[in-house]
């Protein structure tokens, strides 16, 4: 019996040889070895017809510009909600159908099934037979756009399933060479469904699946060979290799991408001291820089030949390259950046091809009032804030009038530079109130608390003021106001709400949560890559989320190496933004070494950019770091124009005292309409009337600022209004009550961590008769894998936990069933279990069956065990010999006591 017992764990403990290949694949697909080339910049073929043309020296709009904003629109308006933008969206297919030679008629009807699918439209699709009559016209399908109606039928979208035509779509198309249906069919093959008349390997699939997607060597060649490196990163087909990306960014920039250069260049900036190589980063920042560094999606500009940046004063604003190995977490999201160089020039164009291309498509009947806010939008911040208010209001108008909520509410904070007037004062009500209950917009109600509180005449009229408040938090849309450490020291035990909050408007896409949330998830030392690659993705779809981002990490660094990364990593955000981020830079600069020189003349190019533009707080910044040399009104003269077209709220303030006496109550009319009801932009417009002696001004400001929620009396505590809400609201829920709740709730997951937390003497919820009760009902309803972890839990347990589960569970029976399962640890405690309490010989046989079976798996402690018991003849006869074989293998392996107890049955049995 026992000898049956210990074949049978034998057996089971064998390990399983699978032959069948899964994704992702192990596969080592490499570029090819060519000389470098500039084959990417070569010149478009043409017909001799350009579609170029330039007036007057300033560029006109193409087709291939309108083309270009016509597919981004698409995709932006059916991203947003495909089923309100379903007649706009519909207008602009046709519209990219009519100039687009390329966008075929079947190309449209796919562009309309894809819109009717995002609207929510599956059964007119079906009733309108859209999808079906496009296997009629199967003939003059790409290849791509029969895998694409192989889909529709292998699903089931808009016809009836028909997995068989499916595939047959699918393998023509890979046998005329199609890298999209090579794709699928790996992708087919990944889930165990082979394509009927298919018969290569999987690996081989794929790499031909990448030699179509690679292609010829001709100008798009680059593209391509990024696309292969991205499969590398990405890890869903091959397994994840940063060194097999490397190679393909390197060819794709040997043959002449600046985006593949500049790929290279973040590579090395992100690795580590064992992988970095600073030489081949200053010869591919060099050749980034000389075939013009991308500078967004739409398009790539050469950087040296505009003036914008030499490759010296990239490098500058780079600044030293630092080891990576002193990151303040291991787990750092920045490696998964998609950062690119983006280079404002010192003043700001008020030409651009977006503005003209919004200027056509509000021609279009269909196009909705974003249209028109858009379009408001970019001519504001083009020509300025006050340069084009007069011709941004109309535009507004209609998109108020087309019921746009956004629309809506800017054209509110518009018009509350003429509040003086009680006609425009109520129409910003009017529009505030319909922009909350018409379009739901959570911040229109935070609008009207400002109203009320500071930006009325009459201000405050606390009643409404406060009725408005009470609404926009019962909302929960507010943004947390949180610091980077107290963010980081947030606790699911005392703060579940605040965290709740924070993922539940990143999710959102708010940017300063988004920012917050990211700094959380990088700091789990347990974080995923696949956590970090989407909060990543998050990120690089907002440059504000960046920026903040890069605030957080440099007020977090907590040494002076820390720092210097931070600030290096805070120059790479500014190259991806621009000069949106020129100032939060400039501030981190004067914070990090602004005595040295070179960063001083660095922070003055910084701010004065920012200045150009308007920026309040670069002006003022400027005037205070150059107060020895020249004086606030010599900055304000130099700043003077700017403001007046497009300066902010600060940048009011600060020019407050140098305007004419005529011009002071129409800049406090305009930094009113800008300012947010908060204690600091109160005292902002307090001072500055006290500085041109308007004391019933200053007077008015300062009795505002005693209804402020919370006021100015704890700031110097530094307590947050969230933090002193929360006093005596009651404690949040213990761990065990949210599991508990979770698993009322179905989680899955639940049960174990309610074993976990009850079964742990080290934590506060520790409680060995609740823990025995969870074990059992984890027993019973117990797969093959949690019995694994069960066992674990066990073998890990208090003395105390182990006897209260023993006294419910048969834990022999539950050890076997696990060892049997092939556990080499279950295998050995249960050996050790029967050992233990073994009352005659046939137990310790069986435990010393079991020992040496995990002992031949190569379980350490089971080697001694082994050696231990045949030694002393515990289980069958002793055999010296045997035993001093196991405990020389246990000390092969690291066991601390396998050595000395050879040698002492060495000497005790003369060997």
């Amino acid at each position: 019996m026992f000898r049956s017992l210990t074949l049978i764990a034998a057996l089971a403990l064998t390990p399983m040889i699978g032959f069948a290949q899964s994704l992702p694949l192990k596969l080592d697909f490499l570029p090819p070895t060519l000389a470098p080339r500039d084959l990417c910049n070569a010149p478009a073929p043409t017909d001799g017809v350009s579609d170029f043309r330039t007036e007057g020296g300033k560029q006109e709009l193409t087709n291939v510009e309108r083309i270009g904003y016509l597919r981004s629109d698409i995709q932006r308006y059916m991203n947003a909600d495909a089923n309100q933008y379903f007649a706009f969206v519909n207008a602009l297919i046709t519209q990219q159908s009519l100039i687009d030679e390329s966008f075929t008629n079947v190309d449209a009807i796919f562009a309309r099934i894809d819109l009717m699918l995002r609207a929510g439209q599956g059964e007119q699709l079906r009733e309108q037979r859209i999808v079906a009559s496009l296997r009629e016209r199967a003939s003059e399908l790409t290849n791509g756009q029969r895998v694409k109606l192989a889909l529709f039928y292998e699903e089931g979208i808009g016809v009836a399933p028909d997995p068989l035509f499916s595939q047959e779509l699918i393998r023509e198309a890979a046998y005329a060479g199609s890298a999209l249906a090579l794709l699928e069919i790996a992708r087919l093959a990944g889930q165990g469904i082979l394509v009927e008349g298919w018969d290569a390997p999987l690996d081989l699939t794929v790499t031909m699946a990448f030699g179509g997607i690679l292609g010829p060597l001709d100008r798009s060649v680059c593209q391509r060979a990024e696309r292969i490196a991205q499969e590398y990163i990405k890890g869903d087909l091959v397994a994840p290799n940063p060194s097999i990306a490397l190679a393909w960014y390197k060819f794709a920039a040997d043959m002449g991408g600046s985006q593949a250069a500049w790929r290279i260049v973040e590579f090395h900036l992100n690795a580590d001291a064992k992988t970095k190589n600073n030489v081949e980063l200053r010869r591919y920042l060099d050749l980034a820089v000389r075939l013009g560094v991308t500078v967004d999606d739409a398009s790539s500009a050469a950087l040296v030949a505009s003036g914008a940046v030499s490759e010296n004063e990239l490098a500058a604003i780079l600044g030293f390259n630092f080891d990576q190995d002193k990151r303040r977490t291991r787990a750092a999201i920045a490696p998964y950046l998609d950062l690119v160089v983006n280079i404002d020039s010192l003043e700001p164009d008020e030409d651009s091809l977006l503005l003209d291309y919004l200027w056509e498509i509000t021609k279009l009947p269909e196009a909705p009032g974003n249209i028109y806010t858009r379009l408001a939008a970019e001519i504001l911040g083009r020509k300025g804030r006050w340069a084009g208010e007069a011709e941004a209001m109309p535009l507004l108008e209609e998109a108020a009038r087309r019921g746009d909520g956004l629309g809506q509410r800017r054209l509110a904070n518009m018009l509350l530079r003429y509040r003086d007037d009680p006609v425009q004062l109520a129409r910003t009500e009017s529009l505030l109130m319909e922009a909350v209950s018409r379009h739901g917009l959570s911040v229109a109600m935070n609008d009207l608390d400002s109203l009320y509180r500071c930006r009325t005449p009459d201000a405050p009229r606390l009643r409404l003021a406060n009725e408005w408040a009470q609404s926009y938090a019962a909302s929960e849309r507010a943004n947390v106001s949180v610091s980077g450490v107290d963010l980081l020291s947030l606790s699911p035990d005392r703060d579940p709400e605040v965290i709740s909050l924070i993922q539940s408007l990143a999710l959102d896409r708010r940017s300063q949560m988004v920012a917050a949330h990211a700094q959380r998830v990088q700091s789990n030392t347990l974080a995923a890559n696949e956590a970090l690659q989407f909060w990543a993705d998050m990120l690089s779809n907002s440059s504000q989320a960046l920026e903040l981002f890069a605030k957080y990490e440099f007020s977090l660094a907590q040494s002076p190496a820390q720092r210097d990364l931070a600030v290096e990593f805070f120059r790479r955000v500014y190259l991806n933004n621009g000069v949106a981020t020129a100032l939060d830079l400039a501030v981190a600069l004067v914070e990090y070494n602004a005595r040295d020189p070179e960063i001083a003349e660095e922070i003055v190019q910084l701010l004065t950019m920012a200045g150009r533009r308007g920026e309040g707080g670069a002006i003022r910044l400027l005037s205070r770091l150059q107060s020895g040399v020249r004086s606030e009104a010599a900055v304000y003269a130099q700043f003077a124009d700017s403001i007046e077209k497009r300066g902010d709220f600060l940048a009011m303030m600060f020019a407050l005292p140098h305007v004419p006496r005529v011009q002071v109550d129409d800049y406090v009319d305009r930094a009113v309409s800008l300012m947010s009801c908060t204690s600091k932009d109160v005292e902002e417009l307090a001072s500055a009337h006290a500085k041109v002696s308007d004391q019933n001004g200053a007077f008015h400001w300062h009795k505002i600022a005693l209804n402020i929620d919370g006021g100015h009396a704890l700031s110097k505590l530094g307590l947050s209004d969230r933090q002193t809400g929360l006093f005596d609201k009651g404690a949040a829920p213990d761990p065990v009550a949210r599991a508990q709740r979770s698993l009322a709730e179905g989680d899955p997951n639940a049960l174990m961590r309610l074993i976990q937390l009850t079964s742990n003497p080290g934590l506060p919820s520790y409680n060995a008769d609740a823990a025995s009760r969870y074990f059992e009902t984890g027993i019973e309803q117990g797969d093959t894998d949690r019995l694994v972890a069960l066992a674990a839990i066990y073998r890990a347990s208090s003395d105390e936990v182990r006897r209260a589960i023993d006294a419910r569970v048969d834990m022999d029976d539950v050890l076997l069933r696990v060892a049997r399962g092939g556990d080499v640890a279950a295998a050995y405690a249960l050996g050790m279990r029967l050992r233990d309490t073994a009352k005659d010989a046939s137990g310790l046989a069986q435990s010393l069956s079991l020992l040496e079976a995990a002992a031949l798996r190569g379980h350490r402690d089971a080697m001694y065990e082994t050696g231990f018991a045949l030694g002393f003849g515990l289980g069958r006869a002793a055999d010296v010999a045997g035993a001093i074989k196991w405990l020389e293998q246990a000390a092969t392996v690291g066991h601390p006591d396998a050595g000395a107890l050879a040698k002492s049955l060495r000497i005790a049995g003369g060997l």
